[in-house]
C-alpha cells in the first residue's frame, strides 16, 4: 500500500484523542451506606457489564473513525505489480519530457500549453508524481511553465544517471516517461532506460527545409580571390515550390540560387571583396519554420597561413633565413618572428603554427595558452626539452634524459613519415650521411604516437602527437649548431615550411566557426600598459564585458544564439566567432520516425496517451473504499449513541 500524501500521517496520534476523552470523562461512584446490600451488589455488577459494553463499542468506533479520516487525507492506493508492502511514498513516478532543442524550437509553444497543465493534473490525481524537463538537460521541474525553449542541443549524457541524481529513483516501483516533441532522438536516448515505460506524443511538423551542413574552404583566402561553398540541404516533402538561397557577405549580397525540392547539395561561390575578417550569411527562405534557415560563418582573408616563431638569438639567423625563402618564392605562409621577451603577442587566435625553437624557456603559463591553442586546432612545433608539463602534453610517462655524444647519432626515416610528409629530400640528406645530431633526449621509449625520423637504437627524433583537433611535432634535440646541424641544412627550412603547409586543415577555418553550446575561446594578445576592457558582442546586440584569464585566454560559456559573437577591444575588432545549431539539429521536419520492437507507446492523441498511463500505473485508489467504511462508522455511532441509558429499570 501507498499513501500519496504520506505528510498526513503525522497526525496518526490524533487516533488516541477518543480514548483520552473516554479516561478523562468516567466518574468516580459515590459511597452510600444501604442496608441489605446484597442483592444490589449482584444488580451493579450485572449493570456496569452492559454500560461497558456499550461504551467500549463506542469508543472502538469513534477511534476507528479518526484513524480513516487520517488515512482518507493521506490517500492511500494498493499496489497492483510489486508484491504486498506499506509504502510511504508515491508507488508511480511520470516524467514528461519536452523537446526544447534547436530542431523543436519553433513548435515548442505547442508542446507546453494548457492542455499539458491539465492533463498532469488529472494525472496527478489518480496516483502519479509528477516531474517535467526539457531535453536540453533533463533537469527536473515541478510546472511546465519552467522549460524554456532554446536553441540548445539534446542532452548527450546518461538519462538515467541524470535523473538519479536530482531524485531517488528507488523509492518509485513504477517508473514511466512521456517524450514530448516530433520524434527525433527517441529510439536513441530511451533504449537507455531499460525498466522504465516509455511514451511518445508525437506533435507532427509539416512544410520545413533548412541548411543542414556547410563546407568552408580549408584555408586562407586571398583579397580578390573567389572561393566555393559547398552547402547541405533537406527538405520536408509536403512543399513542392522552390526556394531562395541567398549568400551575404560583410553585409553586401553576393550570390544567390533558386532551389529546388530534390535538390540537397548546392556550391555557391563568393569572393573575397575586401580584406580581414569575411562575415557569411546564408539565408533560405521560406517556410513555415526558421530555426534552421540561416548559417553564419567567419573566413579569414588575410591570404596566407600565419607561422609564428620565438626565437633564441643566434648568428646566423636561421628563422630569418627561412622568412626569406618564404619571399622569394611567394609561399603562402606569413612569417613572423618574435622574440622570447614577446611572448604575449602571440596571436593564438588566428591558428596555424606556432615554432619554439627552445621550449625550456616556457613557464606554465605559457604552456596552458598553447595547450588550448593546439586543442582548437593549431600546430606547436617544440625543440629541446620544455620540462614536465611538456611530457604531460605528450604523454611521456619518463622524463627526459640529455645525452651528449662527441660523434653523431645514426638516424633512419620511420615508416609513418610517408603519411605525413614528403620524404625524398630527407632520405638524400639522411642517406649521404650529412644530418649530424650530436645532442639528444633519452625519452625512455618509444612513446610519440607517430616517430618521423628515429635515431638507429630507435629513439624517436621527430615525430607528432595528436592533441583533439591540433598537433604537437617536437625534435629530439636543441636548436644550437652544437647539438645538431639541421638548421643549416638546407633541408631544414624546407622541412619547417613543409610541417607549416601541412597544417592546412579544416580546423583553419573550424577555428572561426563553432555550435551552440560549445564553449568558445579568444586569444587575445597583452598589450603593456593597455587598460581598454574586452567585450563580447551578442548576436542579439547585447554586449558582456570579461577580461582575460590568468592564462591571457577569454573562456565564453553562454554561445546559447545563432550567429557571430565578436571579441572587440575599443573600436578594435580582436577575433569573430560565428556560432550555429548543430548539423543534425537542423534536420528538416517532416520525417516519420520507425518505433517497431522498441517497446515505445506512441499517439498523437492525448485521450489514447491518457488510457495507456492509467492502464499501466502500478496501484489502485484505496481511499474511497475508506471513505464508504467511514460512512458505515459514522452511521453506527450514530444510532448507538441514541440508545437511552435507562436500560437498568428494565433489569
Amino acid at each position: 500500500m501507498t499513501f500519496l500524501s504520506p505528510h498526513i500521517l503525522w497526525f496518526l496520534p490524533l487516533v488516541s484523542l477518543p480514548i483520552i476523552i473516554h479516561l478523562l470523562a468516567k466518574r468516580k461512584s459515590k459511597l452510600i451506606d444501604f442496608p441489605s446490600l446484597k442483592f444490589l451488589k449482584l444488580l451493579e455488577q450485572d449493570a456496569l457489564r452492559k454500560f461497558n459494553l456499550k461504551q467500549l463499542i463506542l469508543l472502538i468506533i469513534r477511534t476507528l473513525m479518526i484513524l480513516l479520516i487520517i488515512l482518507v487525507f493521506a490517500r492511500p492506493s494498493l499496489n497492483m505489480s510489486g508484491g504486498i508492502g506499506v509504502y510511504a511514498r508515491s508507488v508511480n513516478l511520470l516524467i514528461f519530457a519536452l523537446d526544447n532543442t534547436a530542431s523543436n524550437q519553433t513548435n515548442f509553444g505547442n508542446l507546453s500549453g494548457t492542455w499539458l497543465k491539465k492533463f498532469s493534473s488529472d494525472l496527478s490525481e489518480k496516483g502519479f508524481r509528477i516531474y517535467f524537463c526539457g531535453i536540453s538537460n533533463f533537469e527536473l521541474k515541478d510546472s511546465p511553465d519552467e522549460i524554456a525553449s532554446s536553441y540548445a542541443n539534446i542532452f548527450k549524457g546518461n538519462i538515467q544517471k541524470r535523473l538519479d541524481d536530482q531524485i531517488d529513483l528507488e523509492q518509485y516501483r513504477l517508473k514511466s516517461l512521456v517524450w514530448i516533441g516530433d520524434g527525433q532522438d527517441v529510439r536513441e536516448k530511451l533504449e537507455e532506460l531499460a525498466e522504465w515505460n516509455k511514451f511518445l506524443y508525437q506533435e507532427s511538423v509539416s512544410n520545413d527545409h533548412g541548411i543542414s551542413s556547410l563546407k568552408l574552404p580549408g584555408q586562407g583566402i586571398r583579397m580578390g580571390e573567389q572561393y566555393t561553398l559547398k552547402v547541405s540541404l533537406e527538405h520536408a516533402l509536403e512543399t513542392p515550390e522552390p526556394l531562395a538561397l541567398e549568400l551575404t557577405v560583410n553585409e553586401n549580397r553576393q550570390n544567390q540560387a533558386v532551389i529546388d525540392i530534390d535538390i540537397n547539395t548546392v556550391d555557391l561561390s563568393g569572393r573575397v571583396n575586401e580584406i580581414g575578417f569575411q562575415y557569411g550569411r546564408l539565408h533560405l527562405s521560406a517556410d513555415d519554420y526558421n530555426y534552421n534557415d540561416e548559417r553564419h560563418f567567419i573566413l579569414p582573408a588575410s591570404g596566407n597561413i600565419p607561422v609564428q616563431i620565438l626565437r633564441t638569438r643566434q648568428i646566423p639567423d636561421f628563422w630569418k633565413i627561412i622568412e626569406s625563402a618564404v619571399e622569394t618564392k611567394n609561399i603562402s605562409l606569413e612569417i613572423r618572428i618574435l622574440e622570447f621577451n614577446q611572448i604575449d603577442n602571440l596571436n593564438l587566435g588566428q591558428g596555424g603554427t606556432v615554432i619554439i625553437d627552445d621550449a625550456s624557456e616556457l613557464v606554465d603559463y605559457n604552456w596552458n595558452r598553447l595547450e588550448s591553442f593546439v586543442e582548437l586546432g593549431g600546430q606547436l612545433i617544440l625543440f629541446g626539452d620544455g620540462g614536465q608539463r611538456m611530457r604531460d602534453l605528450l604523454q611521456f610517462e619518463n622524463p627526459l634524459i640529455l645525452e651528449n655524444n662527441p660523434l653523431p647519432l645514426g638516424l633512419y626515416i620511420a615508416r609513418d613519415a610517408a603519411k605525413s610528409l614528403n620524404t625524398s629530400p630527407l632520405e638524400a640528406v639522411i642517406s649521404q650521411d650529412r644530418l649530424k645530431v650530436f645532442s639528444r633526449y633519452n625519452v625512455g621509449a618509444d612513446e610519440l604516437k607517430e616517430t618521423w625520423v628515429r635515431y638507429l637504437d630507435d629513439q624517436p627524433f621527430v615525430g607528432a602527437q595528436k592533441l583533439n583537433k591540433g598537433r604537437i611535432i617536437w625534435f629530439n634535440t636543441e636548436f644550437k649548431t652544437a647539438a645538431t646541424n639541421l638548421p643549416l641544412l638546407g633541408i631544414f627550412p624546407t622541412l619547417i615550411l613543409q610541417f607549416c603547409q601541412s597544417q592546412v586543415l579544416k580546423a583553419q577555418s573550424e577555428l572561426y566557426n563553432a555550435e551552440i553550446g560549445d564553449t568558445l575561446h579568444f586569444f587575445p594578445s597583452a598589450i603593456a600598459g593597455e587598460n581598454t576592457p574586452y567585450n563580447i558582442q551578442r548576436p542579439d546586440g547585447t554586449t558582456d564585458y570579461l577580461t582575460p584569464d590568468s592564462n591571457y585566454i577569454i573562456t565564453y560559456e553562454h554561445s546559447n544564439l545563432p550567429g557571430v559573437y565578436t571579441l572587440s577591444r575599443g573600436r578594435q575588432i580582436v577575433q569573430p566567432l560565428a556560432v550555429n545549431v548543430s548539423t543534425h539539429e537542423a534536420q528538416a521536419h517532416g520525417r516519420r520516425y520507425e518505433f517497431e520492437d522498441t517497446g515505445i507507446f506512441v499517439s498523437e492523441q492525448q485521450e489514447t496517451l491518457m488510457t495507456e498511463l492509467l492502464e499501466r500505473r502500478s496501484g489502485m485508489a484505496f481511499w474511497p473504499i475508506l471513505l464508504i467504511v467511514l460512512l458505515v462508522l459514522w452511521v453506527a455511532e450514530t444510532y448507538l449513541s441514541r440508545i437511552k441509558s435507562n436500560w437498568r429499570k428494565n433489569v
